[in-house]
């Protein structure tokens, strides 16, 4: 189980990342509902790692990542939102 949640921080992590980064480069734009996918799958990989290996000083990390969830949900919802509106 101990690798199935390294593998899952690790994903998570670089998945969000990447996704900054194609978001930088312009290959993803803040327009488009696969930026914020991206980062809420990343987040909540990243948020399954921690919690399963709690400790005390994972509380920041645990913020850090139900925030990033959070943010990447109202961005979506925003895009479709928007995307309804213009129908």
């Amino acid at each position: 189980m101990e690798s199935l949640m390294t593998f899952f921080g690790v994903f998570g992590a670089v998945l969000a990342v990447l996704a900054y980064f194609l978001l930088e480069r312009g290959t993803l734009s803040a327009e488009g509902v696969a930026y914020y996918i991206m980062n809420a799958i990343g987040a909540v990989f990243v948020l399954i790692a921690v919690v399963y290996s709690f400790d005390g000083g994972d509380i920041g990390a645990i913020i850090q990542e139900a925030a990033w969830i959070i943010i990447s949900l109202m961005g979506i919802t925003k895009l479709l939102l928007k995307k309804k509106v213009s129908e």
